[in-house]
């Protein structure tokens, strides 16, 4: 009978420090709780030439830009030599595929210019894709389209 009280006796001490040591853990608010990554910039750049379509041609393009990982906005700026562009495309894809139409970023109906800017916002799938690397440019003429092509490359700011 002694022993049995011990025993009892213990089961309701070791259940009661169990009880104040699960109780005394501190309460987390939602907020702290979450972890928010910080927020970015990258410098994007691509550079397109006859190495992304296999063609002959000696015409080059250069895209230089911004994106924000905050306001999602792709600010961007495209110098050209050596072609006149009929068209000039975002795409999204793997390398050497047409890949899925983003975004027109210049059209010769628009008039001959020889510097292009411009600034759009991203949904969060073309983010996604744009940071995995698989967006590219395209620049398209009247004889060959695509004429030269290159992948954008991002590096963070």
């Amino acid at each position: 009978m002694k022993g049995s009280k011990i025993k009892g006796f213990m089961r309701l001490l070791a259940a009661l420090m169990l009880f104040f040591l699960g109780s005394c853990e501190k309460e987390l608010t939602i907020e702290a709780a979450k972890i928010k990554p910080p927020v970015r910039t990258y410098i994007v750049t691509a550079r397109a030439d006859k190495k992304g379509t296999n063609s002959n041609s000696i015409g080059t393009a250069m895209l230089k830009g911004l994106y924000s990982e905050e306001t999602k906005q792709l600010s961007y700026t495209i110098e050209y030599s050596d072609i006149e562009p009929q068209i000039m495309t975002l795409r999204s894809g793997a390398k050497g595929s047409v890949g899925t139409f983003i975004k027109e970023l210049y059209s010769s109906e628009k008039g001959k210019l020889h510097l292009i800017k411009g600034s759009f916002l991203l949904t969060p799938l073309q983010e996604r894709n744009l940071l995995k690397g698989l967006w590219f440019i395209t620049v398209s003429t009247p004889a060959l389209s695509p004429e030269i092509s290159g992948i954008l490359t991002y590096k963070q700011q």
